[in-house]
């Protein structure tokens, strides 16, 4: 087991030094809403709720790290326009997340890894109904945006490549380096991507594993378990 703190193992991956190292944490936001006790719309708007709150998931289930975005659509910030000149609109959840980034950054030092999981451009196109160029372009200033507020981990949302697969590649090439510039680990859970998927293990099959960042397969239901969450951290980090 490493002694490095979760941070610090992110960036050694990074440099190409992580052959053994881990960080563990679920794909869970939502879920921390239960622990505040208030409505979704009002917890992912609420940068002080939403800080608290993934802060307290995190404490109470032991993870290296906290996801601060899951994508599905949360970039929407200028309504139906992908137009990403001002990330900080009060009000978004895509500012109360840059937001509650930068506070927990600050709270947690290099005691946790954080994650965003951002839709890639494939996602992006395909919402906002624009070219896979401006897309690409939308997710650089995304990535740029969240690595600045103090990610340790990009995660790519696309599930699958965009049918001009050489845009998007470059896209993704792009973000990833602007990740790595801030000592960011990039991820893809597209197969076909330019850099690798995280180790993913269902909710209720989990096991041992002794290396690379380790994430739940898919998102966590937002009503999911916090004790079914807590033993899957338990189970995963028990090598």
């Amino acid at each position: 087991m490493s002694t490095k703190p979760p941070r610090k193992r992110i960036q050694a991956m990074v440099q190409g030094r992580g052959g053994s190292e881990r960080v563990v944490l679920p794909l869970a936001l939502g879920a921390a809403a239960q622990i505040s006790a208030r409505p979704l719309d009002e917890f992912f708007t609420d940068p002080t709720q939403l800080a608290n709150g993934l802060l307290e998931l995190q404490r109470a289930l032991g993870s290296e790290g906290v996801v601060v975005a899951l994508g599905e659509g949360f970039e929407r910030a200028s309504g139906e326009t992908l137009d990403l000149a001002s990330l900080d609109q009060p009000g978004t959840r895509l500012a109360a997340a840059l937001e509650a980034t930068r506070r927990l950054r600050a709270t947690l030092g290099d005691s946790a890894a954080l994650l965003a999981g951002l839709s890639g451009p494939a996602t992006l196109a395909q919402q906002f109904n624009t070219d896979l160029a401006s897309a690409g372009a939308a997710f650089g200033t995304l990535v740029k945006a969240f690595c600045e507020a103090g990610i340790d981990i990009l995660l790519c949302l696309d599930s699958a490549p965009a049918a001009d697969a050489e845009v998007w590649q470059d896209a993704l090439k792009t973000a990833g380096n602007i990740a790595r510039f801030h000592r960011a680990l990039p991820l893809c859970v597209a197969p076909d991507g330019p850099f690798p998927a995280p180790l993913a293990l269902d909710l209720d099959a989990p096991v041992p594993l002794a290396a690379g960042v380790i994430v739940t397969a898919g998102r966590v239901p937002d009503d999911a378990s916090i004790e079914t969450l807590r033993q899957w951290v338990a189970t995963v980090t028990a090598a």
